[in-house]
């Protein structure tokens, strides 16, 4: 059974080469310094997934990369093509499809399917930046589907703007 169920859109990604499909569109350098800062996060925090459902995007690709790179042990990585530009429903649906694992499962893909997500799980609007991660824990509800939302309460929200805001105030100590 899931322990904790967290919901993270890629890192930022470049625009620089105009001959990419969107689906191609690699991360940029603020991207993959997002990335590796929300795996240290996450992994400082407690919350370091054991297993990542990503989009087969090479931007979600090299965030998953980038996560793994900062996470402790080994990791597992799925990729989905359905995650691609997914609907909410969609995840839902390809997640359905999948026997509930045990641990921590992150779910990367990218917006506005993973804003979507958020508000699906949580009940809140939250504007859902690049490299933003929910980090849900299960509850005692007990409804037998792991992908009902009231099987999930919030307890942090990971914004990459705030982790240098946080190094920031570490450096000028």
């Amino acid at each position: 059974m899931l322990s904790h169920l967290l919901l993270m859109r890629h890192a930022k990604s470049s625009w620089s080469d105009g001959s990419l499909s969107n689906h191609e569109r690699p991360l940029n350098k603020r991207g993959e310094k997002a990335a590796l800062a929300v795996g240290q996060a996450l992994t400082a925090r407690g919350y370091a997934p054991d297993i990542i459902w990503s989009s087969d995007s090479t931007r979600t690709r090299q965030t998953a990369m980038r996560l793994i790179r900062a996470i402790p042990g080994a990791q597992t990585v799925n990729y989905h093509s359905d995650f691609y530009h997914a609907s909410v429903q969609t995840v839902l649906s390809v997640c359905g499809k999948n026997i509930e694992p045990e641990g921590r499962l992150m779910l990367l893909g990218h917006n506005p399917g993973w804003g979507g997500l958020h508000h699906y799980f949580t009940g809140q609007y939250h504007d859902y930046p690049t490299a933003a991660c929910t980090v849900l824990q299960r509850t005692d509800y007990k409804s037998g589907d792991w992908l009902d939302p009231k099987s999930w309460r919030m307890i942090d929200l990971i914004l990459p703007r705030e982790l240098e805001s946080e190094l920031e105030s570490e450096l000028d100590r």
